[in-house]
């Protein structure tokens, strides 16, 4: 089963709209708030492979409707992901007690505490909010369930003397480990340039249409890639 951790590590680095996700939404809100939606990703591939032992997997792939359904399910969250990225408001940084753009009781802006926390664009956005938002993005990509039928199943050896199941259930663990890795690194990439352009509203801005961009990219990308 090396050889499939290290298929999956490939398979992790090549450009795919989880890792745009990724690479979007810790751009925009700073590595640790990546990491969140790194564990929601996580968490929908263990729930894909649940779906793949009990063949609902097999059955949604075999259903155009269902199929078709959940494409445009997926496409109309990452179109309200790309709405609240455009219309979200700039050059707020969260600290321990205010934003920018709160003022101390002497009038005066209060300084961020920039040495506590990676997150800026919004301090609303909580780390239970965007581990959700990696769940429902996995979840309600229909690419993921073509990819998890047709990427799994073949390294399942009916030879071992582990059951199918138990083995499909190690070999998704094993891709789940393999995407934590490859998506932690660019989570703290896009944190670190985050973390660099912390005090730039203009900066922010651009991220947060960077991210909205991303996302229209990815709704359209669910029906013609």
């Amino acid at each position: 089963m090396i050889e499939f951790f290290i298929a999956a590590l490939v398979v992790a680095i090549a450009p795919g709209p989880d890792n745009l996700f990724v690479l979007a939404q810790s751009a925009t809100y700073g590595a640790k708030a990546g990491f969140s939606i790194i564990a929601g990703l996580c968490t929908g591939i263990f729930f894909q492979t649940c779906f793949l032992v009990a063949g609902v997997s097999a059955l949604l792939a075999a259903s155009p409707k269902a199929f078709f359904a959940l494409q445009c399910l997926g496409a109309a969250y990452l179109l309200y992901l790309a709405y609240k990225s455009f219309t979200v408001r700039t050059g707020t940084i969260s600290s321990d007690r205010m934003t920018v753009g709160e003022t101390s009781t002497a009038g005066v802006a209060a300084a961020p505490d920039v040495d506590t926390t990676q997150d800026s664009a919004a301090a609303e956005i909580s780390k239970c909010r965007l581990y959700a938002r990696g769940i429902i993005m996995n979840m309600t990509n229909p690419k993921a369930v073509l990819f998890v039928l047709s990427f799994i199943p073949p390294a399942v050896n009916l030879d071992r003397k582990i059951h199918p199941a138990l083995q499909t259930f190690i070999l998704g663990g094993e891709f789940i480990c393999a995407t934590f890795i490859v998506f932690g690194s660019v989570a703290l990439l896009a944190g670190a340039v985050k973390r660099f352009l912390l005090n730039s509203p203009k900066a922010n801005r651009n991220l947060n249409w960077f991210s909205g961009v991303v996302f229209i990219f990815l709704a359209v990308a669910l029906f013609v890639l």
